[in-house]
């Protein structure tokens, strides 16, 4: 019989990193403070307020989007809709695809968009926010170019429960959003662990 340790590589952290120090009980501790994404209130097609606040602790996979991109958001979404149903029995996996041009996609235009890309709710919800507040969570948070354009709809983020960003993925990819299926699954693991300690 042999022992080993599993081997097991963790999901970098993503954006910058600061360095903090403070004195405890007489030496000094240092500490790395993650970019962590902004809270947000958006509303799904319900009416009902979606933040990291009134969710319980999640993995979240973000995506901007409007409803008048021709591309490469029909391939981001058809690619989203292979992933989500994988994991359609782990309910702590939260998908919210959030529109870009929230003046054009109207309630009525995003629920029968939903329905064209089989967008389910709960796990996988379409929101809209005022355009300010979509423009500056991708500009400060995602490190976007903002709402102005369609350059920046094929990326798509893996965010943990604590608000850092572990992955990003080119969700117009297969290959790509296949990393993000087995991200999502090493993410949950190293979360487990780590509360175990």
């Amino acid at each position: 019989m042999r022992s080993g340790q599993h081997q097991f590589t963790h999901l970098d952290f993503l954006g910058p990193q600061k360095i903090s120090s403070a004195i405890v009980n007489g030496s000094t501790v240092t500490d790395t403070i993650y970019h962590s994404i902004a809270d947000f209130t958006f509303n799904d097609l319900n009416g009902n307020a979606i933040s990291f606040g009134n969710q319980p602790p999640s993995y979240w996979v973000f995506h901007f989007f409007n409803t008048g991109c021709a591309q490469p958001c029909p391939d981001v979404f058809r690619n989203l809709f292979d992933v989500v149903r994988d994991f359609k029995e782990a309910p702590k996996v939260k998908f919210l695809s959030i529109t870009t041009q929230p003046q054009n996609d109207s309630i009525s235009v995003l629920t029968m968009f939903e329905k064209l890309n089989g967008v389910k709710a709960p796990q996988w919800l379409l929101c809209r926010g005022d355009s300010l507040s979509v423009d500056s969570l991708m500009r400060n948070s995602f490190f976007l170019s903002g709402n102005a354009g369609n350059q920046a709809l094929s990326q798509v983020f893996l965010v943990d429960p604590n608000r850092h960003l572990r992955g990003i993925y080119d969700g117009s990819d297969l290959m790509d959003m296949r990393r993000l299926k087995d991200e999502i699954k090493v993410l949950s693991y190293e979360t487990r662990k780590n509360r175990n300690k």
